[in-house]
């Protein structure tokens, strides 16, 4: 038998059109920064025909009988092809529910049915093939399968409960508003395995639609749960590239939390503000540079360094001079001969030198307190002298004359 590959089989039946996303607060259509590929997570699952060559006839005569086959009024559909231990394919009930996605529009209302019978069944197969397109069908109507999603979520089977998680992971990408409430739960439930799964769908939603992930970020940075907010913060490097208000507020929040995890999670985003937004940036290491964390303190510094100098960074620098921490006065002493000249160098390490106790720094404050025109070594001192004047080639030649010895003198001698 020759096996081809079926586009047109997928294409043929499988009318869907692109889902719009709105925002779970507001209601308005998300805007897009750039293309989602929505329909890439909402192809049909694979068949056992695909691949198959089929007839428009035979189409036609297995599509009649796909949902009667998934609502279980017909329990076997045969084809007539051979698959490759030379049996013929028969399709199943299981087979007929991950086909509805692949009826056109026309049949919205009984593919919703269906899958509701499904979603309901008392077979595990049943609901476990269910569950893998509900996020495909929901796209034509949504009615009530977030809350059987939810109620599929605590089911008694495991593997039941597992294919709900990924389902969740599928949909709330697609569907921020529906999921909104579902995923509220999800990310604060006591079983760690349906923590994980809610927290891998907000990284999704982040990918795809981030102001709608946000939110959520919102109302986790605040809340009492320190382990939902060390959590959250590690997304804001992930937020910190957009210019939005709603990003920099998230972070300067997080930057000022009581647990150090979370101030650490956010100083890592002031990098990445660095890049696109320096003002801002500049307020993050501001509140940085003096936190009582060494790590997030060190990365205040770093963001300085990549800011390079103007008045308020340098003003912030010097700041840093005085700063009790050790590896900050360092970072920071050794910035100054980059942001100002020699003689205000050499005045403020004069400043700087009767405070600091450090012996390693005192000794770079005296290297940079030293006047080189007075107290270098010869060397040093030789490069503030003016260059001679040169030599007229005529008085050079006089004076090689006037060096060179007379042949009288060698012929008495």
């Amino acid at each position: 038998m020759r096996v081809i590959e079926d586009d047109t089989l997928r294409g043929l039946n499988w009318d869907m059109s692109k889902y719009v996303a709105r925002h779970p607060r507001t209601g308005k259509p998300l805007a897009l920064e750039k293309d989602v590929e929505v329909e890439t997570s909402l192809k049909p699952p694979k068949s056992k025909w695909d691949g198959y060559e089929l007839s428009i006839f035979e189409l036609k005569e297995l599509y009649e009988n796909i949902l009667p086959l998934a609502t279980g009024k017909i329990s076997e559909y045969e084809l007539n092809h051979l698959d490759v231990n030379d049996k013929k394919i028969k399709l199943n009930q299981v087979d007929g529910i991950k086909a509805l996605p692949r009826l056109n529009s026309k049949h919205n209302d009984e593919i919703y049915d269906a899958l509701i019978l499904g979603l309901n069944d008392s077979l595990v197969e049943n609901r476990i093939a269910s569950l893998q397109i509900l996020h495909i069908c929901a796209c034509r109507k949504p009615d009530g399968l977030w809350d059987i999603l939810a109620e599929l979520l605590d089911d008694d089977d495991a593997n039941v409960r597992n294919t709900a998680i990924k389902s969740l992971i599928a949909s709330v990408p697609i569907f921020p508003s529906g999921c909104e409430v579902l995923l509220y739960i999800e990310l604060r439930h006591e079983l760690k395995y349906r923590r994980d799964g809610a927290w891998k769908a907000l990284n999704e939603l982040l990918k795809k639609w981030p102001e709608a992930a946000m939110s959520h970020l919102d109302i986790l940075s605040r809340d009492d749960d320190v382990d939902l907010r060390r959590r959250s913060s590690k997304l804001l490097s992930h937020v910190a590239n957009r210019k939005s208000a709603i990003a920099w507020d998230l972070v300067g929040w997080a930057l000022q939390d009581e647990d150090d995890q979370v101030r650490d999670n956010a100083s890592k985003a002031i990098r990445t503000v660095t890049n696109h937004e320096p003002r801002q940036a500049l307020i993050f290491a501001e509140t940085a540079l003096f936190d009582t964390f060494q790590p997030v303190r060190k990365r205040a510094v770093q963001a300085l360094e990549r800011l390079g100098a103007s008045s308020r960074v340098n003003s912030l620098i010097i700041r840093g001079c005085r700063h009790s921490d050790l590896e900050i006065r360092r970072n920071c002493i050794k910035m100054l001969p980059r942001l100002m000249s020699e003689d205000e160098l050499r005045d403020l390490s004069f400043e700087l030198l009767n405070k600091e106790k450090n012996t390693g720094l005192k000794e770079i404050l005296t290297e940079y307190s030293k006047d080189d025109q007075l107290e270098g070594t010869e060397f040093e001192k030789n490069k503030f002298l003016a260059p001679a004047e040169p030599v007229d080639p005529l008085e050079k030649e006089i004076n090689k004359d006037l060096n060179k010895p007379s042949n009288d003198k060698k012929g008495k001698d």
